[in-house]
């Protein structure tokens, strides 16, 4: 048992440390002790300080730690008791499992928070790269921080929203990188899957509160992969599922796609940007209420009935469309599958886009701004639905 001078009281159960072992040519604490300040008030010098870490990092790396374990931690404060079951290191992960503590609007609980292949010696030399008295870290000093670990994950968190009773709940929350390129990876998967009250009072949600959907239900994977040998960067798999409106899915590919990109230096990236050019694109959203649900805020925007209001968003599609497919007769056929997608809901609804031949990424962003009808007459576009 722990007490502090504040009333903080600590108390931890257990402390297990296993597969303990050293390296004597780098773990050297004496070559540590003989940089300190005589004057422990004063502060060494930027460059003095920088080979302290140096030599703090040696250590890390000569040092042997299989695995490490606190159990049952609790620590008690004026606002109420925290515990924690455990805090562990295992071959390069590091964790936090069991919390649960007093937040000023409730109790936060989680299961787990991990931080994957975790290094203490890169942590010590990034810190010690960033650190620079009088002159913010550069982009690519910042950067850096993704050589010190490959990913993070959450699990199991309960938190409270606002001041309701509502709970943000996160099942999954992982974050995975690799592939650097200088200070920059190249390959990276998001996952996420959570339930989020929908909040009456924010305008923006309003949509949602009025048509009775108290929570989104939100489920994310995302990755995206470069291709050095290909010369390809491909945005796959990326799906968004929001349980009670729509299930997307985006496939984008680039070609062309040179190692130079990779740069924090603008000047780089815009210079080898123009090389870069479209791919195939596949959009596909399976309807699960969304169509429903803005078909109902235009009949209340318009005081007409539902039927009345599904009929006037068709017409609009359709004659939006009819001045577009002139350019491109591929359109036509899209229009009309958007229109039975509102027409009919639960439906899936896809699109293909297919370069008719080599198209420039920084071209294609011009005229989608400029002139978007012009942008999509370089794709073959496929479009359909179905149940």
């Amino acid at each position: 048992m722990l007490t502090s001078t504040q009333g903080v009281r600590a108390q931890v159960d257990g402390i297990t440390i296993e597969d303990l072992g050293f390296q004597p040519s780098k773990f050297r604490p004496a070559d540590f002790l003989a940089l300190l300040p005589k004057d422990p008030s004063s502060p060494p010098p930027p460059a003095q300080a920088r080979e302290m870490m140096e030599k703090v990092a040696a250590m890390y790396e000569g040092l042997r730690l299989g695995k490490a374990e606190i159990r049952n931690i609790s620590i008690g404060t004026p606002q109420g008791t925290a515990r924690l079951n455990a805090i562990r290191y295992t071959q390069g992960e590091f964790a936090f499992e069991g919390l649960d503590a007093p937040a000023p609007q409730g109790q936060f609980k989680m299961e787990r928070f991990a931080l994957k292949s975790f290094s203490m010696a890169s942590l010590v030399r990034w810190a010690a790269n960033v650190a620079n008295p009088g002159r913010p870290p550069s982009p690519d000093q910042m950067l850096g921080l993704f050589r010190v670990l490959e990913g993070a994950e959450v699990k199991g968190v309960a938190a409270p929203y606002k001041n309701t009773r509502k709970l943000v709940t996160i099942d999954t929350l992982s974050l995975d990188w690799g592939q650097l390129v200088g200070s920059i990876p190249s390959k990276a998967h998001v996952v996420a899957k959570m339930v989020a009250p929908t909040d009456p009072a924010n305008p923006v949600q309003l949509p949602l509160t009025s048509a009775g959907i108290d929570k989104l239900a939100i489920d994310l994977d995302l990755g995206a992969t470069w291709s050095e040998a290909a010369g390809t960067f491909a945005l796959a798999p990326a799906t968004l599922d929001i349980g009670n409106l729509a299930k997307a899915q985006l496939r984008v590919a680039l070609g062309n796609v040179p190692r130079a990109v990779f740069s924090v230096d603008p000047a780089q990236l815009m210079a080898q940007a123009p090389q870069i050019e479209a791919g195939p694109i596949e959009l596909s959203i399976r309807d699960n209420g969304g169509v429903d649900l803005v078909v109902g805020q235009f009949a209340r925007m318009q005081s007409v009935s539902r039927d009345a209001a599904r009929r006037a968003i068709i017409e609009m599609i359709r004659a939006n469309g009819d001045r577009v497919a002139s350019a491109n007769p591929d359109v036509a056929t899209a229009v009309e599958a958007i229109a039975r997608f509102v027409e009919t809901p639960g439906q899936t609804l896809t699109i293909k886009l297919t370069p008719l031949g080599k198209v420039p990424g920084m071209q294609l962003m011009q005229l989608l701004n400029t002139e978007p009808i012009v942008a999509l007459a370089q794709f073959r576009i496929e479009a359909s639905t179905g149940l």
